[in-house]
């Protein structure tokens, strides 16, 4: 295992998907400096919700979208505003969720 102050998101993530083989508690706040990898760890590794990394997550309108669509399977009202703020997302999300757009 390489030294954790060195490591980047990415290659936490590699590791518990590839070596752990499941949830790695250590390498987590590595994890949660990225939105891609975070959300990469909660649709790869942990499978479920995790919300502590719906934070770092939301600061992604991509990202966010991915969760709600694949993680959540519908809406993310705590998330609704970020992903509209995206003109290709808020067109995906309202197309999968027929979202009422409020102005």
């Amino acid at each position: 295992m390489q030294d954790l102050e060195k490591m980047t998101p990415q290659a936490a993530y590699e590791y518990a998907l590839n070596v752990i083989k499941g949830p790695w508690f250590e390498g987590e706040e590595i994890i949660k400096t990225s939105p891609a990898w975070t959300y990469m760890y909660v649709h790869e590794v942990i499978k479920d919700l995790w919300p502590e990394g719906e934070a770092i997550i939301m600061t992604s309108p991509f990202w966010a979208y991915q969760y709600a669509h694949n993680v959540i399977k519908g809406n993310w009202p705590e998330a609704e505003e970020i992903i509209m703020s995206d003109p290709k997302c808020a067109y995906w999300h309202t197309f999968d969720y027929q979202t009422v757009i409020q102005s």
